[in-house]
């Protein structure tokens, strides 16, 4: 491995530094939204039960989007539907941008990387072309050595590059499900609401 980064030369180090970031980036994405996911599946069940025996607190301590979703329009609960709907609208913004964190850097990278790969490949072809013009095609070596660099290049960045693409895409879609997700226990949590209000008033 060390001989294929030393081959490879400063471009390819700048590219395997960002495929690190990618990779740390989506397996931090990919284990919050199983926390969001394991909320749900957890807490939902149960909830109609739990409100109805007069439990205000179904969630616990939880710090999930379900969690602070629920405290905010627990809050508002006693006044107008239109407010409450106001209130929850405001949380599910900021949910949404915490659902779609970092996904930036993705794009970003899988942006940069295939450039990243063409200048490695550029300054790759530029030191064969070099080796050649200093001492001809007798050094079959030296021109090696400038042709693997181009092509540790190229396929470090498309590698890259498909990678972070695959992961941009599908977390973008698993953020957009788990908003929709989110807007309908707003629905949910505003109907058990009023309802639990509507009880305690007759």
């Amino acid at each position: 491995m060390y001989d294929v980064v030393a081959k490879g030369g400063i471009v390819f180090c700048i590219i395997i530094a960002c495929s690190l970031l990618a990779m740390t980036v989506a397996i931090q994405r990919w284990w919050f939204y199983r926390l969001v996911e394991r909320e749900d599946s957890k807490y939902m069940p149960g909830l109609s039960q739990a409100v109805a025996a007069g439990n205000t607190r179904p969630f616990g301590d939880g710090d999930g989007p379900l969690a602070r979703l629920w405290a905010v329009m627990q809050e508002v609960c006693t006044k107008a539907s239109d407010e409450m709907s106001a209130a929850a609208e405001v949380v599910l913004d900021k949910e949404s941008l915490r659902l779609e964190k970092y996904l930036y850097i993705l794009a970003t990278i899988a942006t940069i990387a295939p450039l990243l790969g063409l200048l490695g490949t550029v300054l790759g072809m530029i030191k064969t072309f070099h080796v050649a013009a200093m001492s001809g095609a007798g050094n079959p070596q030296l021109l090696a050595e400038g042709i693997a660099e181009a092509l540790y290049n190229t396929a470090a960045g498309l590698f890259v590059t498909i990678f972070c693409i695959i992961c941009h895409n599908h977390y973008r879609n698993w953020s957009a499900r788990r908003l929709c997700m989110l807007e309908t226990r707003a629905k949910e949590f505003s109907s058990l609401l009023i309802k639990g209000g509507n009880d305690s008033g007759q």
